[in-house]
């Protein structure tokens, strides 16, 4: 391997380490960095003195202890974390027992103190992470140049396609929207619900024959050529998890030109401009208003996902290319 500039340690291949660690590196390699990633780390990388090493959560023991002997070696470490990783709320039963972990959560804050910088998503993020270290960089998320030229594959029959995609870590969000949804469903034949991932369709006891599933594709740009909605679904629940959280998945609809109905709380009351690239949801009988009303005005609807596809623009990873350079080599 050459002798790099910047080496991204990801966590995993899903859409955290696609958007916080490949993108990032990819926008660096634009402005001439010599750059990798993986999620191992080569002896190549290790032995550099000269390699800077961006670590997205680093928090299993052996990975620590990595970590830990580069940090007393000199290296110039800069840890990304892009979630409240203290506040899983405990209907993401997985993730919230791995990170209530005594051990774990000791790594992770250490870890992030011994670090040069720290990169997260969002300022009420960096405000929790600023107790472990002082120097943390806000980098939001940023989407792929290329989507904001893709054209989504959409339903042209006069049925409205309404959706929503991501992982399972999303059930007290959709607690927020099941009741309302399906009664829309059930009342509204040209109606459907496309869900991408995780079947989240089942849980709310959605009407079978106003659904499509769509499981997990191989990798986060087909996931994203997969999205073909009218209409994007982003309940969020107003919890402290969800207050460092980023308004993504309204970025990745808005990039496609596709307007969303979201509820209104910080990550999406951030980045929607209600009644200009979407609706934003206060009270409940608002779902069902929002998404009547964008399908009954395909002309609104088709304006409001040009507006959200001309502001995405401005949310590319190229505009962020010389954030994470100044984070990672400033």
């Amino acid at each position: 391997m050459t002798d790099l500039d910047v080496f991204g340690w990801q966590a995993d291949e899903n859409g955290c380490g696609y958007y916080r660690i490949q993108l990032p590196m990819q926008a660096l390699a634009g402005l001439g960095h010599q750059v990798g990633h993986g999620l191992r780390m080569p002896n190549s990388v290790r032995d550099n003195p000269n390699t800077v090493i961006v670590g997205q959560r680093v928090c299993n023991p052996a990975p620590s202890i990595t970590w830990q002997r580069l940090a007393a070696a000199g290296r110039k470490l800069v840890y990304e974390i892009d979630d409240d990783l203290w506040n899983i709320d405990a209907t993401s039963p997985a993730a919230h027992a791995f990170f209530a972990q005594p051990d774990i959560r000791a790594n992770m804050q250490h870890n992030i103190e011994v670090a040069a910088a720290v990169t997260v998503t969002t300022e009420p993020l960096a405000d929790i992470v600023r107790q472990w270290n002082p120097n943390v960089h806000v980098i939001p998320n940023a989407v792929p140049d290329w989507l904001v030229d893709h054209q989504p594959q959409q339903r042209d029959d006069g049925t409205l396609t309404i959706g929503w995609g991501g992982s399972a870590t999303h059930q007290m969000d959709f607690g927020e929207v099941a009741g309302p949804l399906r009664k829309h469903l059930s009342r509204t034949p040209g109606a459907e619900f496309h869900c991408l991932g995780t079947n989240y369709a089942q849980w709310m006891r959605l009407p079978e024959n106003r659904v499509r599933f769509t499981p997990w594709v191989p990798d986060v740009e087909t996931f994203l050529r997969s999205i073909d909605y009218h209409v994007g679904l982003m309940p969020l629940r107003p919890h402290v998890f969800n207050r460092s959280k980023s308004g993504l998945k309204a970025l990745e609809c808005g990039a496609l030109g596709i307007p969303v109905v979201a509820s209104a709380v910080r990550p999406y009351e951030d980045y929607v401009m209600d009644n200009e690239t979407g609706y934003l949801v206060r009270r409940d009988h608002q779902w069902a208003a929002s998404l009547r009303a964008l399908r009954a005005e395909p002309d609104m609807r088709a304006e409001m996902g040009a507006a959200a596809r001309l502001q995405a623009r401005q949310h590319t990873i190229s505009h962020r290319a010389a954030l994470w350079e100044k984070a990672i080599l400033g």
